[in-house]
């Protein structure tokens, strides 16, 4: 499992950092621009460059002057077609709120490994994983002034706090989860948990903490719809755990197959799914970054960059946030159908001599339900 989230984390970070632009100088309306590799000096690299550009299509006045204080727009560009302005591009992605996002959920799973380690417990397991989720966000709930950063930090600070606490409430009822008493029961097993818990988490709020380094204000479309699934995937993951939980405190020892279970075999993963697309849906179309004219490379040498090149670069950001989705999906098929848990062993053993439970296995979707029966247990008016 180490061997495919590490080099996939590694790839994201220096997806990140890499090329990250110094200025950009708009003439007549053109936009060019320096981008760096990191740790690369560009005193002296860009210099050509500048230059280069400096000679190009000189207006027919005697001198231009660079200003350093001109309001400048979230997106960049030029105030004026024939206006020459300097636009410091590196104000438009500030990586600090995803480094801090990123640090928070480490060190917070890194505890929950030296509380497994000194006690054994389960009862914390779901309370630091998933709360690092509501930790992790609270800083940009209270210190943004972007209205889509607050909306995107208050719901993953909802989702997270909700389902940590549930999950915590039922640890507290329950004491023990056997499905991770042999993956828990050695030090080898915890360090992988506590592994695939971060990485979990990392990969997950990709979505957010990626959106957390654009200052841009977001589209109010997206906006509207990224907040409209989040809130239907909320109360299908709500609805879900609470029906479940009822079923089995008043029929133990038999599988849950009311409500939302009766039209889908793990509602709760779908209403996740649902959350984690909404939050993407409101972040995305702030992570496309204007396409560059030119990248400079190792050597410090301009290499031209156009069309696809240049698009998908300055979409990289949204691409890598597109992960949490895929991953979440991979991560939720594995789990029901046991490849990657032995959770659907476990069930088979305790529900397989019941006619009921083989013929709902046939009969009931796994993860995605019908549209409409969905809704219509989701609003019965």
């Amino acid at each position: 499992m180490k061997s495919f989230f590490v080099p996939l984390i590694a790839a994201i970070a220096t997806l990140l950092n890499l090329g990250t632009p110094t200025k950009a100088f708009f003439l007549d309306g053109t936009e060019t621009s320096t981008m760096r590799l990191p740790l690369q000096s560009t005193t002296s690299s860009t210099m050509p460059l500048l230059k280069r550009y400096t000679k190009h299509n000189q207006p027919p006045q005697p001198t231009t002057t660079l200003s350093t204080t001109t309001n400048f727009p979230p997106k960049g560009g030029a105030s004026s077609p024939t206006k020459l302005d300097m636009v410091p591009t590196s104000l438009l992605f500030d990586n600090a709120p995803f480094l801090q996002s990123t640090n928070i959920i480490l060190l917070s799973n890194l505890l929950g490994f030296v509380i497994s380690l000194a006690t054994g417990s389960h009862l914390h397991l779901d309370l630091i994983g998933t709360g690092a989720f509501s930790i992790a966000a609270l800083p940009n709930l209270l210190s943004s002034e972007v209205l889509r950063v607050k909306l995107s930090s208050g719901a993953v600070c909802a989702w997270g706090a909700k389902l940590a606490g549930f999950l915590f409430f039922r640890a507290l009822k329950l004491s023990h989860d056997t499905r991770l008493s042999e993956t828990l029961s050695s030090v080898g097993g915890m360090a992988g948990f506590w592994f695939f818990s971060a990485a979990w988490g990392l990969i997950c709020s990709l979505p957010h903490t990626l959106g957390t380094t654009s200052p841009d204000p977001g589209n109010p479309f997206f906006l509207t719809a990224g907040m409209t699934l989040f809130s239907l995937g909320f109360i299908t993951e709500t609805l879900a755990d609470v029906q479940k939980w009822s079923f089995k405190q008043a029929n133990p020892g038999k599988f849950c197959d009311v409500g939302l279970w009766s039209i889908c075999q793990r509602p709760n993963y779908f209403g996740n799914l649902l959350v984690w697309s909404g939050i993407l849906l409101m972040n995305a179309p702030s992570l496309l970054q204007n396409p560059t004219t030119g990248l400079e490379n190792a050597g410090g040498v301009s290499v031209s960059v156009s069309g696809i090149v240049a698009r998908v670069w300055g979409a990289r950001r949204a691409i890598t946030a597109f992960l949490s989705p895929l991953f979440m999906w991979w991560l939720f098929s594995s789990q029901a159908n046991g490849s990657l848990t032995n959770a659907m062993e476990l069930a088979k053993t305790k529900y397989g001599g019941d006619a009921n439970y083989e013929e709902y296995l046939k009969r009931v979707p796994l993860i995605v339900p019908g549209l409409f029966q969905w809704l219509r247990h989701l609003l019965p008016w």
